[in-house]
């Protein structure tokens, strides 16, 4: 793990997390959990009037820092965006947000599991 990982933003940004809380009226929830650490995330997806954008999200989770920073700064960049834009998100386009060049497979997985909920939840809906 690179020390860039913990850097002050990304410890502001999970104890400040942006979008947290329930989303009143939701279209859809989905759960993710990360068996390898414990880490948990709940989001919740309000569709636009054509449902193929995100209109709002919220989400609520527990976890290490780097899942919780990562899935902040992902409820941000989503809204508005086609479900198409989001499933082509990468491990890169997150690596990018949290401004790291390098991370081990396990914090990966931390930083994956918003995305990985996310998309989970457009799939199902």
């Amino acid at each position: 793990m690179t020390d860039d990982l913990y850097r002050e933003t990304i410890i502001t940004e999970a104890r400040h997390p942006q979008n947290y809380g329930p989303l009143e009226g939701a279209d859809i929830t989905q759960s993710q959990v990360n068996p390898s650490c414990g880490d948990s995330i709940e989001v919740y997806v309000k569709l636009d009037k054509e449902g193929q954008k995100i209109a709002d999200l919220g989400w609520e989770g527990k976890g290490c820092v780097v899942s919780m920073a990562s899935m902040s700064f992902l409820s941000a960049k989503v809204k508005g965006m086609s479900f198409v834009k989001i499933n082509q998100l990468t491990t890169d386009d997150l690596k990018q947000m949290l401004g790291v060049e390098e991370i081990t497979l396990s914090r990966e997985k931390c930083m994956m599991m918003g995305l990985m909920a996310i998309q989970k939840a457009l799939r199902d809906k």
